[in-house]
């Protein structure tokens, strides 16, 4: 066999070496892949959840990356949810509505092929939001991240970039092949065309979202291998942190849940009750009521204008009363109820505001909550059912929620239905002594009215906490359900007048 000569320019260690280099990265990956099995079972077992938002430059081999790492993993431990700005139903919700709905549970991860940050990105890229709105949406994003941190969550942030020629290279390589040519749009091009201003947008994105909790690492996918180890070390790194601190929680003892006192304003004794209202007038002005309500809610839905109900109040205040009389002029289709009670032992295993967030109400439409996340400052506080660290962050985690919610468009009513002692004890009695209302009533009503006092405490809080310009609270007298009735009917209706007046239009 004719041997080809051997360049003298080349010497024998410079053909090895990109060999041997080559050889030494198929073994880094493997044992890298073995630990990254390793830990995640590890993190499963300790029931750690963790979110991995992989996001990056068109052409930076997201989905291989991705998908060569999945392979390592169990596949009952991970779920991917894949980002496309073209989807339409969720631009009908506010920004974190889909990721809301895409968080993990006790022990699992969740994948982002692209997140919240790509949406944005794309919005500014093609106009549909200036520099001087763009930061607006990066608060709520972090928000977002240091609710779910602070509820254990481990997240790990990854921005896969590309130089530019080989960005230009890999979509002519893809354009070439009749089978992949598909995959490159003219969009493709035009964010190729605005890469040094893209890119300049990327790093102040990094800048402005960049946390201890959340922290961005940054990969060059030049070379394919190298990008993969670093992408395995990042995730990693990310869960062995996550697993000793976990380790460490569980060796510390559970700290004492003592009543901390609230020594603000007292809201609820400034609520004044009304006399008994005629049934005759009542029942002329409810008439009116529900028909200028039934044609404000046609124009509501026109004007793909969100809208959220908050009921909440004493046990037997007459929160149903007052919804019933809200909806019974309204078509069926153009709202929702959502009765809240006890959360089930999958809610209990992700961050408590989830249950809510995938009952929000798309553009148009109207999601009544019979109780709510309010519950958290509430029974949870009161009965102890979760720690005084928990309840006192949710007063920042709710207003924040409210903000997003709001920022998007979304009107946001919040009454409270305030009624003396006196009255719930009559209206409990009434309940027992009727067979049609018995079901009404139950243990856990007479024990609560035990612990008024510490309720009346923890609503007082609640209200001074959480009472917003965008989200205000309406404390309603609800000794006379007729009067209570009417009252969130007209409050109903000078929000929703407000509303269709200025209507927003977000972006987002």
């Amino acid at each position: 066999m004719r041997r080809e000569p051997i360049d003298s320019s080349t010497s024998m260690s410079d053909t090895i070496e990109p060999i041997q280099k080559k050889a030494g990265q198929k073994n880094r990956l493997k044992e890298l892949a073995i630990r990254l099995g390793v830990v995640q079972r590890e993190a499963k077992e300790l029931g750690i959840p963790a979110l991995v938002n992989i996001e990056g430059l068109d052409a930076s081999e997201k989905g291989k990356l991705l998908n060569q790492m999945l392979l390592e993993i169990d596949a009952r431990a991970y779920e991917v949810y894949s980002t496309h700005a073209s989807h339409k139903e969720p631009r009908l919700y506010p920004l974190l509505w889909r990721f809301w709905n895409h968080t993990p549970a006790k022990g699992l991860i969740q994948f982002y092929d692209r997140g919240p940050y790509y949406l944005v990105l794309d919005s500014w890229a093609e106009g549909m939001i200036g520099n001087s709105k763009i930061n607006q949406y990066w608060e709520h994003i972090r928000n977002f991240e240091r609710q779910l941190a602070d509820d254990g969550v481990a997240i790990v942030k990854i921005f896969l970039t590309v130089p530019k020629k080989d960005q230009a290279k890999r979509f002519q390589k893809l354009e070439e092949n009749p089978k992949t040519k598909w995959r490159v749009s003219e969009k493709d091009w035009r964010r190729h065309d605005q890469y040094k201003p893209y890119m300049e947008q990327v790093d102040a994105m990094i800048k402005a979202t960049d946390a201890p909790y959340a922290k961005w690492e940054v990969i060059d996918t030049k070379t394919i291998r190298d990008a993969s180890i670093q992408l395995y070390l990042t995730i990693i790194r990310k869960l062995e942190k996550a697993i000793d601190e976990k380790r460490r929680q569980l060796k510390e003892p559970e700290p004492k849940r003592k009543w901390i006192p609230f020594e603000g304003k007292n809201a609820l004794a400034k609520v004044k009750f009304k006399p008994p209202m005629d049934r005759a007038e009542y029942k002329q002005v409810l008439k009116q009521r529900q028909d200028t309500i039934h044609n404000l809610v046609h124009e509501i839905y026109s004007k793909k204008i969100p809208v959220v109900m908050v009921y909440c109040g004493w046990d037997a205040a007459g929160k149903g009363g007052c919804i019933k009389r809200l909806v019974q002029g309204i078509d069926p289709r153009a709202y929702h109820v959502t009765p809240v009670g006890a959360p089930t032992k999958e809610e209990l295993s992700q961050h408590y505001l989830k249950r809510f967030w995938k009952n929000m109400p798309s553009k148009g439409r109207i999601e009544i909550f019979d109780r709510s996340w309010y519950g958290r400052v509430l029974v949870e506080r009161v009965e102890k059912l979760c720690s005084n660290e928990e309840w006192r962050r949710a007063y920042q985690e709710i207003n924040e929620m409210e903000a997003h919610l709001a920022d998007f468009g979304t009107v946001i009513l919040k009454f409270w239905l305030q009624i003396d002692k006196q009255t719930q004890l009559e209206r409990f009695e009434a309940r027992q002594s009727s067979p049609p209302k018995q079901w009404k009533i139950t243990d856990e009503d007479w024990r609560n009215r035990e612990k008024w006092d510490l309720y009346e405490e923890a609503i007082n809080e609640m209200v001074s906490r959480t009472d917003t310009p965008h989200a205000p609270w309406t404390l309603v007298p609800a000794v006379c359900k007729m009067s209570a009735r009417i009252q969130t009917l007209d409050t109903t209706i000078e929000r929703l007048e407000k509303a269709l007046k200025n209507p927003e239009s977000p972006a987002l």
